[in-house]
This record gives structure tokens, C-alpha cells and sequence, in this order.
């Protein structure tokens, strides 16, 4: 089941296989080599992982025009695309086969909460803090950063370093201190996992 709804995020966009196999890898990396893993059991950071390929499944509800806009999106346009997060949630909880699977509550989280953001200023509730769940906050700076060294249709990848920067600079809304610390510590391992792009 997961892998059909993969494979309709990917069909939908040319950018999300890709996307959400880095999403998984990078989110149990950082569970496993930070201190805010600490917290959970092999089998939860694994639930968490699998649930993180779910990230963005309410983007098959979005209209092709907007997904795969070469180019900045009209206001109009990004409010369409913010509801990628609410239809995800509401997709995973019409799925009877997935509100059995161990890990659909982080699944649900993470489809909806992970373009919150820590002061208050994401969507789509603008939820603030510890409001936010932790992980759909991991896999929040796991997106972000994957979008920014990745080619996309409306951009260029960007350097591991500018990436890194914009997100310690607050230029991509602003996170946890908490995992912002840890990710910094973790980033340069993660650009093993982007052994065949080239700086």
C-alpha cells in the first residue's frame, strides 16, 4: 500500500521519488545519530522513517498546473498548494488499510503538521512549539533541506553550504533550537547520501 501511494506521489511528480526516499533515509539517520532519537525504540524510529515517505501524499489532490509550475507560484496558487497538508491527513484517514498499520498516527501527523513551523507562522494551523509534533518537525528540516540541494523544476540545487546556511540564517522559517543543534551536527553526514550530485 505504501508503495502504490508512492509511486502515485512520484507519477504525479517528477521530483518525489527521488524526494521520498532522501525524506526517509534523512529522517532515520537523524533519529538514529541525535539526541532527540534518544527517546524512541529501534521499532518506532523505523515506524517514524516508513510514516516520513507519506510526507507528501496530499499532493496528489493538487492540480498539475500548480504542482508543476516551472516558475514562483501566484498567491492564489500557494493557498492551493498548502492544502497538500490537510488533504494528506484526510487521504491516510479514508485508507481503512492504513489507520490498521502501526505507524499511521505519525503518517498522519507528518502529512499534515510538516510545514509548521516552531514560531507559530506555518500551515495549516500555524501551530507553535511543542504544539508541533516532533516528528513531523524532523521531518519538516529533512524537507526543507533536501528541497534546497535538489534540482527542482522551478529552480537550481543549491550548495550544501548554502543550504545549511539559509536554514541556520531563518530564511526557510524557523525550527526547533533543539533540532536545529542537532542537524547542523548530523548535515555532513547526510550529504553521503547525495554521492552522485556534484558541488
Amino acid at each position: 500500500m505504501i508503495e502504490s501511494l508512492s509511486t502515485a506521489i512520484e507519477f504525479r511528480s517528477g521530483e518525489s521519488g527521488a524526494h521520498i526516499r532522501k525524506i526517509h533515509d534523512i529522517t532515520k539517520l537523524f533519529l538514529e545519530s541525535s539526541p532527540l532519537g534518544n527517546n524512541f525504540s529501534t521499532e518506532e524510529i523505523e515506524h517514524i522513517s516508513l510514516a516520513a515517505v507519506m510526507h507528501d501524499v496530499g499532493k496528489i489532490s493538487i492540480p498539475d498546473a500548480i504542482l508543476n509550475k516551472r516558475g514562483r507560484l501566484t498567491p492564489e496558487e500557494f493557498e492551493v498548494m498548502k492544502t497538500h497538508t490537510t488533504e494528506g491527513g484526510q487521504l491516510l484517514e479514508k485508507i481503512p488499510q492504513m489507520k490498521e498499520l502501526p505507524f499511521f498516527s505519525y503518517a498522519y501527523d507528518i502529512a499534515k503538521y510538516h510545514h509548521e513551523r516552531w514560531d507559530g507562522r506555518g500551515y495549516p494551523e500555524g501551530l507553535k512549539g511543542d504544539d508541533i509534533p516532533l516528528w513531523a518537525q524532523i521531518v519538516s528540516i529533512a524537507d526543507v533541506y533536501d528541497a534546497l540541494v535538489s534540482p527542482r523544476c522551478y529552480k537550481k540545487a543549491f550548495s550544501f553550504e548554502v543550504s545549511l546556511g539559509m536554514i541556520v540564517g531563518g530564511e526557510c522559517g524557523v525550527f526547533n533550537p533543539q533540532i536545529l543543534t542537532s542537524f547542523q551536527e548530523i548535515e555532513p553526514r547526510l550529504r553521503s547520501l547525495y554521492d552522485n550530485r556534484s558541488e
